[in-house]
């Protein structure tokens, strides 16, 4: 008959084992989400750096052409859309639909005393599906419409009415 001190050391064994076997899993998860982090981390700044590089092909372009001349913004695969430069008396209706409902949303956000709208505001406005992307889009079409006279930017990311 084995003895009770034999019995629980034995336990103990196999309890100091499975200790050491769910450290070494956990260091293996610990690293797998390491690598994770790393590829969102590296996704966003690759997506930071398209939305600039496409943003200063367009200030490019911009500058080279007509002060009264349309800028394009893309609005999906293949679609792009004229934002006209801003001048006096010129109404939202020759802006794009998108463009127009953004401008519509910020004069009824500041004429009820908002402090501003944020793309995610916009985003959800435009009735858009909820995602970074989307969300991406509707930031880049304000910051075009702030270029281009329609809006200003107080704060970054937070657009309000043009003012002057």
């Amino acid at each position: 008959m084995a003895s009770v001190l034999g019995v629980l050391e034995r336990r103990e064994r196999v309890a100091l084992a499975r200790a050491e076997e769910l450290r070494a899993e956990l260091e293996r998860l610990q690293a797998a989400v390491a690598e994770a982090e790393e590829a969102a981390r590296r996704a966003v700044i690759a997506r930071e750096e398209t939305v600039e590089a496409l943003a200063e092909a367009a200030d490019e372009a911009a500058v080279s052409e007509a002060p009264t001349a349309a800028v394009p913004v893309a609005v999906g695969v293949g679609q792009r859309v004229e934002v006209p430069l801003w001048r006096e008396g010129m109404g939202t209706e020759v802006l794009p639909p998108d463009c127009a409902r953004i401008v519509a949303l910020v004069r009824e956000d500041a004429a009820g005393g908002g402090e501003g709208v944020r793309a995610r505001a916009m985003r959800e406005h435009l009735d858009w599906p909820a995602s970074d992307a989307r969300e991406q889009a509707a930031r880049f079409r304000a910051k075009r419409l702030v270029e281009r006279g329609w809006l200003a930017e107080g704060r970054p990311g937070l657009f309000r009415p043009r003012t002057g």
